[in-house]
């Protein structure tokens, strides 16, 4: 009886694709395998998800599918599930979704050659007899190829693939596929095995051949078994030697996949930042959370926790003691972190902790490197996967724990490809295997404190800081009233403030999220500004690089002398600040100090590891950073915090600039007085009076979260009901706006609780070279939206060149 495979392709497109099981594979269970399958003119790598005895219906001729990729299944069925979960949420193709699931490096993909079989030749010599033009012109180019020829080289011209079908099915022709190798595969090495004891007469013969004695000795002293190369260091032609053994019985080769711990190659990120080998002792919030946690635990039912912990409090170490509580059960462990580069500390303190069970997943490391890692999960090597958002797919099993340390976060976010959301597939991840979730956070997401009142998540406070001390007292400076200067932005208190500092031989860190050196550039004799010709964002001078550059698609350009618009010369003015001007103008105006800057233009590499470790061994005094120095850093030695401008963020035309603006302020100014003396911090502002700034200063979350959450409850937006974002784009300007406006008449014409804010131009109206408008789907029922979102999936026209993208639960409204 024939079976038939369920197939996600690797590829963007919607759905899943049926093919038939050969008959050498029809009584194995495939679900989870990855599979070679015909896809158009080519062969592509899929993942088989479901198998079944009955063939979809109204499919009259079925595919076969080439071949199995795997010797066992990629995908556990966990994972699996969760990623079909995430297809469908996310409204993603299945394919893609699984393809973060999936080690880097090993897709394989194959072209459908197609050759002349003897046949073939024999009409070709006889120039093809009664055959009509088209085949008769296919068969004589494949006649005079002695290469493979791909059928999609083959139909370029006039030919179509079913002309090269009818010469396969006269038998004038055959397919063939090509295939190309993964770019990464298994690396293994030879090793050697004492099989046979030496006796005395086999030793004494063997004594006779001295190096080959000397080799079997080193075989012996290193446990009877290493790898042949670690011989060869000390004895060239081991493999000689070996190999005579292996003939007479006495040595056993074979080959070892060997998984290397990528933490080995990294142990310098780490470099003078201070990890606890042992656990630490809980103060008594500390110690009611973890027991709360660990007695839901023993439930092995689900349980979600917010655990809301002022910045300082030893959320890390309440981590620590409940992922090893974890282990002792015989489970295992996911910790998502937002950017694992940026939190060095956080990875040593785990790996000092757990060793070689943690791995490591993130995009710092080589391909190579996150492929080991990848299967030393899998292989149950390692039992703790650490990592940013795509570790929430990691190949381990019985989950007991999953932690999203900083859950407030958007990075968690996707925002290209499969736009899902981290902690809410760690939650859905929780739920399915019977685990716990711990959502941590100093500034916890309006959604997950709400979700703490609805009863979605139990609430876990830690109050206090671990240490004893207060927190930083946070001052704000009224930049009204003190002017700053024009080149630092500082003002005559926060000037002060870093004198004190300094003189007291402590560290300042000063924060600006805006990198670059000037943020506008002008022509001041005819207005002219400089803006990327591919987006609609200003191009910002970078000293370092003598360059204008677009910080979205990365356009640069030389910074002219002349304006090429009215050709003055002498009239560009650079204007506005940002961290590679305030670093300079900083080191300028306190030369005794050594000022170095955190930001993505030197976040190249391993930079920002050696950055942080030169913070941690107190080799620099003030350190100047956009939102990259707010991450979560334990800095013992920083005792005043700097905010040059707090109110950067709160103009963007975006529901969730407040939070972000009272997250970051907040955050920041944790990173103050975390050592034996006591800190503070300077906020500069021009709104005082904003309720997030305000709120901030005085780290008061609560009052934050009671007059955001009323804003948004008047309008309808998270916690108080559910968005989707329709975003459309493409290089033609009058197709993306028709487009846009039939999806919202669809919108519309679906249910009238679905309200539908928009079409209008996207506030980031063109990016890299592509117009972009957007709409946005709200209402209070989150089936009746999802029902408005698939009308539009299906009813929506496709133009060409225009391009629609389906955002649940967007973030981003830029």
């Amino acid at each position: 009886m024939s079976r038939y495979a369920e197939v996600a392709v690797q590829l963007p497109v919607a759905g899943l694709y049926h093919y038939l099981i050969p008959e050498r594979l029809q009584g194995k269970d495939l679900v989870g395998h990855r599979a070679l399958v015909p896809f158009g003119n080519r062969g592509i790598s899929g993942v088989i998800v479901a198998m079944s005895d009955t063939a979809p219906e109204g499919v009259a001729r079925m595919k076969e599918l080439y071949a199995l990729l795997d010797a066992e299944a990629m995908i556990i069925p966990p994972v699996l599930s969760l990623c079909l979960w995430v297809a469908q949420y996310y409204e993603s193709p299945p394919g893609e979704t699984l393809r973060a699931a999936l080690p880097p490096g090993t897709a394989i993909t194959a072209d459908q050659g197609v050759e002349l079989t003897e046949a073939g030749r024999a009409v070709a010599a006889g120039q093809g007899g009664a055959l009509p033009k088209v085949q008769l012109d296919l068969l004589m180019a494949l006649s005079g190829e002695s290469e493979l020829v791909s059928q999609r080289d083959l139909t370029k011209g006039r030919a179509k693939a079913s002309d090269v079908a009818r010469l396969v099915e006269a038998g004038l022709a055959s397919y063939v596929l090509s295939s190309k190798a993964a770019r990464i595969k298994d690396k293994q090495v030879r090793v050697a095995r004492v099989v046979r004891e030496l006796s005395e007469v086999d030793r004494e013969k063997l004594q006779r051949a001295k190096v080959r004695y000397k080799v079997y000795q080193a075989l012996e002293e290193a446990g009877g078994e290493t790898d042949v190369s670690k011989l060869k260091e000390a004895h060239p032609l081991a493999a000689t030697h070996l190999k005579k053994l292996a003939q007479d019985g006495f040595v056993a080769l074979s080959e070892r996949v060997v998984r290397n711990d990528a933490w080995k190659g990294h142990e310098s990120d780490s470099d003078g930042m201070i990890a606890d080998v042992n656990p630490l002792a809980l103060n008594e919030a500390q110690d009611k959370a973890a027991v709360a946690m660990c007695s839901q635990m023993d439930s092995e039912k689900f349980g979600a926790f917010l655990l809301y912990g002022i910045t300082g409090s030893g959320k890390t170490e309440v981590y620590l003691q409940v992922i090893a509580n974890c282990l002792k059960r015989g489970k295992n462990a996911i910790v998502l972190v937002p950017e694992i580069s940026l939190t060095p500390q956080l990875a040593a303190r785990f790996r000092a902790r757990f060793g070689p069970l943690v791995a490591v997943l993130h995009s710092a490391l080589t391909t190579r490197e996150r492929y080991d890692e990848w299967h030393r999960l899998r292989e149950g090597q390692a039992q703790i996967a650490l990592g940013a958002r795509s570790a929430v797919y990691a190949p381990i099993d019985n989950v007991g724990v999953i932690v999203v340390d900083e859950e407030h976060d958007p990075s968690f976010k996707q925002e290209e490809g499969v736009r899902y959301h981290a902690k809410d597939v760690a939650l859905v991840r929780a739920r399915n295997a019977g685990a716990i979730c711990i959502l941590g956070s100093a500034t916890p997401s309006l959604e997950s404190y709400h979700g703490t009142i609805t009863g979605r998540l139990r609430l876990l406070r830690l109050p206090t800081r671990a240490t004893g001390r207060d927190l930083p007292p946070v001052e704000l400076v009224d930049m009204r009233r003190h002017q700053p200067d024009k080149e630092s932005m500082l003002t005559a208190p926060l000037r002060s403030a870093i004198e004190e500092t300094l003189h007291a031989g402590d560290q300042v860190i000063l924060f600006l999220n805006r990198r670059g050196f000037d943020t506008f550039v002008m022509c001041t004799a005819c207005g002219h500004a400089f803006r990327c010709r591919q987006c609609s964002v200003s191009l910002t001078y970078h000293r370092f690089r003598e360059k204008l550059m677009c910080h979205y698609c990365a356009h640069e350009e030389a910074l002219p002398h002349t304006c090429p618009k009215c050709e003055a010369t002498d009239s560009i003015s650079r204007r506005g600040f940002g961290t590679e001007k305030i670093a300079e103008a900083v080191a300028s105006a306190f030369p005794q100090a050594r000022v170095e800057r955190l930001d993505r233009d030197v976040a190249t590499g391993d930079a920002i590891q050696k950055v942080l470790g030169r913070v941690a061994r107190r080799e620099v005094d003030i350190l100047v950073g956009t939102q990259m120095v707010t991450k979560g850093h334990d800095f013992p030695g920083v005792t005043l915090v700097g905010v040059l401008c707090a109110d950067t963020g709160l103009s963007l035309p975006d529901f969730r600039a407040s939070e972000r603006t009272f997250q970051l302020l907040t955050q920041v100014a944790g990173r103050a007085g975390r050592g034996d003396k006591p800190g503070k911090v300077l906020v500069q502002t021009y709104k005082c009076e904003n309720l997030a700034i305000a709120a901030a200063s005085q780290h008061d979350f609560d009052r934050f979260y009671a007059g955001e959450s009323a804003d948004r409850q008047e309008l309808g937006y998270p916690p108080f009901g559910y968005l989707v974002a329709i975003r459309v784009d493409g290089r033609d300007a009058s197709s993306v706006i028709r487009q846009c406006r039939q999806v919202a008449d669809i919108a519309r014409s679906v249910d009238a609780e679905v309200s539908v804010l928009g079409p209008a131009e996207a506030p980031l109206a063109k990016l890299k070279g592509r117009v972009r408008w957007h709409l946005w789907l709200r209402a209070q029922d989150r089936l009746k939206l999802r029902h408005a979102v698939r009308q539009v999936i299906h009813r929506a026209d496709t133009r060409p060149g225009v391009r629609m993208t389906i955002d649940v639960d967007p973030v981003s409204a830029l």
